[in-house]
């Protein structure tokens, strides 16, 4: 098979064109976002960067959580993504949690049944 120089030319000129576009691509895709360690227990983490306290809640400011029947483990994770996407709003990387308020754990007719997970955020390298 013989390709001729003006079509080596044109392949090789569309070529670099595609592998242009593709870097162009790769670097306007946003960073990836970083994972959040969520710590229990008595102390925080050793030699880290105390940014601040944050509230993570399963409550939906449109749903009145009284009438929410959102089930209690879909309800948790909210909580806990809530708590984690406000630690990477800190710019934390690690998130100890001091303090729950669960009255989302039991179905009783009228009460809130909303779950807060307060913590303290931490910047650890």
């Amino acid at each position: 098979m013989h390709v001729s120089t003006k079509s080596y030319t044109s392949i090789k000129t569309m070529l670099t064109a595609l592998i242009i576009i593709g870097c162009a691509e790769i670097s306007a895709q946003p960073e990836a976002v970083k994972p959040v360690t969520i710590m229990v227990g008595e102390q925080g983490p050793d030699g880290c960067e105390l940014l601040g306290k944050i509230k993570g809640s399963s409550k939906d400011d449109s749903i009145d959580a009284a009438d929410d029947n959102t089930p209690y483990v879909d309800r948790l994770i909210k909580a806990r993504n809530n708590l984690r996407h406000e630690t990477q709003k800190l710019g934390g990387n690690n998130v100890h949690i001091i303090r729950s308020n669960n009255t989302g754990k039991y179905e009783i007719p009228g009460m809130d049944k909303e779950i807060i997970l307060i913590g303290n955020v931490y910047r650890c390298e």
